[in-house]
């Protein structure tokens, strides 16, 4: 099973909540009505965000995001079909110049490890956390170090991990991430992120605790990551459908 992943902004002129209902309703019932080889397609829809770090010069230079896209396949052959069929070039393809500033798109091919997940719509908040790699560090490195960062974090029961509700990791996979469809620097300049799920009214105290526990630890691991180029999504999960049983989304 890989996800095939964009971090989404929306065309100029329209308002966030123009966006936000158009992703949905008309574009995901767009996908609804020819599900080629998707398994499933979950939106998560941005409510508040941060990036970069304070007095950071580069700030403008990361792009804010209004939502996530998350589309699950078997395998690389079965998203080349649905790229490749005319559904998908004709009318999907198409639809995105209608709501996505398409230059700046980013997108990634990840594989996901999760461990448990609230059902979405019950008062929880689903984090979005990329973090980016210092300049000069190795990507299997940045990867391994970070995983085992993370790892630490969820282990230690006394901290942040108390608060969690479910969580999964998402590692890059080799590939631009389909750049040339959905817009954006065809590099991959994110090695994975993290979705951690948290109860509405302590998500954002309990998730700034997570990311201090984990840059900590991530610097011992030699995981050197660039603050001016991480940032983290506070987002609504809207599954738009699911066609998998919960052994299919499990690593």
């Amino acid at each position: 099973m890989i996800k095939l992943v964009a971090a989404v902004r929306r065309r100029p002129g329209m308002t966030h909540a123009e966006y936000t209902d158009y992703v949905e309703n008309v574009h995901g019932g767009i996908a609804l009505d020819n599900k080629l080889t998707i398994r499933k397609y979950v939106q998560n829809h941005v409510f508040d965000a941060a990036y970069g770090t304070k007095g950071d010069i580069g700030y403008h230079l990361t792009m804010p995001r209004d939502s996530v896209t998350e589309l699950y396949f078997d395998d690389p052959a079965a998203m080349e079909r649905t790229f490749s069929d005319p559904y998908t070039r004709d009318v999907v393809g198409p639809d995105g110049a209608k709501f996505s500033d398409e230059p700046a798109a980013l997108s990634l091919l990840v594989e996901e490890q999760r461990t448990g997940a609230p059902v979405p719509g019950n008062g929880t908040v689903k984090v979005l956390h990329f973090v980016k790699a210092a300049d000069g560090t190795a990507p299997d490195a940045f990867r391994q170090g970070l995983r085992r960062a993370h790892e630490d974090v969820l282990a230690d029961s006394s901290g942040p991990a108390r608060h969690l509700l479910g969580h999964e990791w998402n590692e890059a996979l080799p590939g631009d991430g389909m750049a040339d469809y959905f817009g954006g620097d065809a590099e991959t300049a994110y090695e994975g992120y993290s979705a951690l799920w948290f109860d509405e009214a302590e998500a954002l105290t309990a998730f700034r605790a997570y990311e201090e526990a984990l840059a900590a630890r991530a610097d011992q691991y030699g995981a050197k990551t660039d603050p001016s180029g991480s940032f983290f999504l506070l987002t609504r999960e809207v599954v738009i459908f699911d066609d998998l049983g919960e052994a299919d989304t499990a690593a």
